[in-house]
């Protein structure tokens, strides 16, 4: 072999190298590629907490103003002890993603109202409280988080929201 050829070969890829350089290019597109999707999951599953959050606080809002402001409530105080619940609702918009909905439920409700009395004061009851919940699944993407075997759902999520107000008179 001549000089010339020698001196091009010592500068030219192998076949070995090209394997080693391909494969860390496909571990850097596959976590890519898993970091992209699991943001994305993350970014839905914050939505839906804002989204539920948002029903919840409007749904405490307005159980207080029914008890603070209606007659009827409160002079029958036979409804406190009953759980008051709401339609469940969804919590995706139609313009969710790549133009799929996908189904995510929430449910809404809030516990038997408790009467909140103080022993060193003079006045029964001091206040109430109202503890309101919102539950729902996530919609789980392949390989990512926990997830239910036989169905697409991943785990459950829920918010507890409390609050304490006084009769008025």
């Amino acid at each position: 072999m001549s000089k010339r050829i020698r001196q091009l070969e010592r500068g030219a890829a192998d076949l070995v190298t090209i394997a080693v350089g391909l494969t860390i290019i496909a571990i850097t597109v596959i976590g890519t590629s898993y970091s992209l999707l699991y943001g994305r999951q993350a970014l839905v599953h914050q939505e839906h907490y804002r989204t539920a959050l948002y029903k919840l606080r409007g749904f405490m809002e307005e159980e207080m103003a029914r008890i603070k402001h209606s007659t009827y409530y409160q002079n029958d105080l036979n409804w406190l002890n009953q759980r008051n619940t709401l339609e469940a609702f969804q919590l995706d918009v139609p313009t969710d993603r790549d133009g799929r909905i996908r189904e995510t439920d929430v449910r809404i409700y809030r516990d038997a109202i408790e009467f909140v009395d103080v022993v060193t004061t003079s006045v029964a009851p001091d206040y109430l409280r109202i503890v309101g919940h919102a539950e729902w699944r996530e919609a789980a993407l392949a390989g990512i988080g926990e997830q239910d075997e036989r169905t697409d759902v991943g785990p459950a999520r829920s918010i507890k929201l409390q609050a304490t107000f006084l009769l008025p008179g």
